[in-house]
């Protein structure tokens, strides 16, 4: 494929990955192998930090006994919540430190895998959880890590973000060993997940895909990575909300593609969603798809090529205009049966001062393309009110 557009091959780039992504059905429960073959890790203590509801669903019990079958002792902790404070990671670090456990295995959603992430961090470091927010490179490395999502949009298992609450305030903590050296991608770990998180989690995959292309930052392999993202999400994501389990299966793969390109970091669109979920608590996907298409909205004025690149790619080859493009995602989203204006998520249009003054102050995005500007966010929010694109791209229209 040839591109108008394509980032520097000779700047200065570091991508980040899985040293191993083993895929499969079933694969899970191969856990015990895993351990061996890619961390030589043959015995001692295995936390599995899990889901409440990945549990409730009968999907932990065959992990755990495969990995006592091998000779491991097993100590399996949820109670993580949607998101986890530092108190509930902090706790279970204490626990995971008692036991002398030799590594981490996160098996969920986001929440379980940013937490698996810290507690793998305090594993072989002092302090709590909220001593270790920012960027960080701690002097002990962190214990040996295995992610395993089950949803399909977070791409945790490929990041080095972990986020947790701390005095109520949700932080971000950055660090390149929190990249595991082992995701593993499992469809039958989300072949019962619900239509609605189908829905939010397979959006807030395509904006992290859409996001990373847009930043600055981007390199020539979190573009491809990105673009891949958007390609399969945008061919599969409603069919999989509809039932399709063969889609399903490609949109957790495109999720956790769209991880590895926020290598890149995401833009504008996430400070939005935030802003959103501080006014009216909601899933971080639905914030993230009422956020994207104001996101693609306000960074209108992309270098040409690669707006008509996403363009293209966003709309599956029907248009090269970008405010087509930030269209076809709000109707994808509308046809998922989640919100797309501040009305239908029921967040009230007098906070929309305060909500552009908090993305601005506390939201920054330095790989944003386009400058944050209090004001003009202040208007971009106001075309979110009733769902105007035509006002949104008029915002920074030159």
């Amino acid at each position: 494929m040839s591109h108008s557009w394509w980032p520097s091959a000779t700047a200065d780039s570091v991508f980040l990955s899985p040293a191993a992504v083993i895929g499969g059905a079933g694969a899970v429960r191969d856990l015990a192998g895993i351990l061996s073959t890619q961390l030589s890790i043959t015995s001692g203590s295995v936390l599995l930090a899990v889901d409440d509801a990945v549990v409730a669903a009968g999907l932990i019990a065959p992990v755990e006994e495969a990995l006592a079958a091998a000779g491991y002792d097993v100590y399996t902790r949820g109670g993580f919540g949607a998101e986890p404070s530092s108190d509930i990671v902090d706790a279970i670090a204490g626990e995971a430190r008692a036991a002398d456990v030799a590594a981490v295995v996160g098996i969920g959603g986001g929440s379980v895998l940013d937490s698996s992430k810290l507690i793998a961090l305090l594993l072989r470091n002092e302090g709590g959880s909220a001593d270790w927010t920012g960027a960080v490179t701690p002097g002990n490395g962190v214990a040996p890590l295995v992610l395993v999502p089950t949803t399909c949009g977070t791409g945790s298992e490929a990041t080095r973000i972990a986020m947790v609450t701390v005095d109520g305030n949700k932080r971000a903590s950055s660090c390149a060993l929190f990249v595991p050296r082992v995701a593993v991608i499992d469809p039958e770990l989300v072949a019962s997940l619900p239509k609605s998180v189908i829905a939010a989690t397979g959006m807030d995959a395509l904006a992290h895909a859409t996001e990373s292309l847009m930043s600055t930052s981007a390199s020539v392999l979190s573009a491809h990575h990105s673009m891949r993202a958007v390609e399969l999400l945008v061919r599969n994501l409603e069919n999989a909300y509809n039932g399709d389990r063969d889609a399903l299966a490609n949109v957790l793969w495109a999720s956790h593609i769209a991880g590895q390109s926020l290598n890149a970091g995401v833009v504008l669109g996430h400070s939005l969603a935030y802003c959103l979920a501080h006014e009216q608590p909601m899933p971080h996907g639905v914030s993230c798809a009422i956020a994207l298409p104001y996101c693609i909205a306000y960074n209108q004025n992309l270098e040409p090529g690669l707006a008509r690149l996403l363009a293209r790619t966003l709309t599956d080859g029907r248009s090269e205009d970008l405010r087509a493009a930030a269209a076809e995602v709000a109707d994808l989203s509308g046809r998922m049966g989640l919100p797309r204006t501040l009305a239908e998520a029921r967040v009230d249009a007098a906070s929309i001062p305060g909500m552009a003054g908090l993305c601005a102050r506390d939201y920054p995005r330095p790989t944003n393309p386009e400058p944050f500007d209090e004001d003009l966010l202040a208007k971009l929010f106001g075309s979110m009110e009733t769902g105007d694109l035509d006002q949104a791209f008029a915002v920074t229209a030159r």
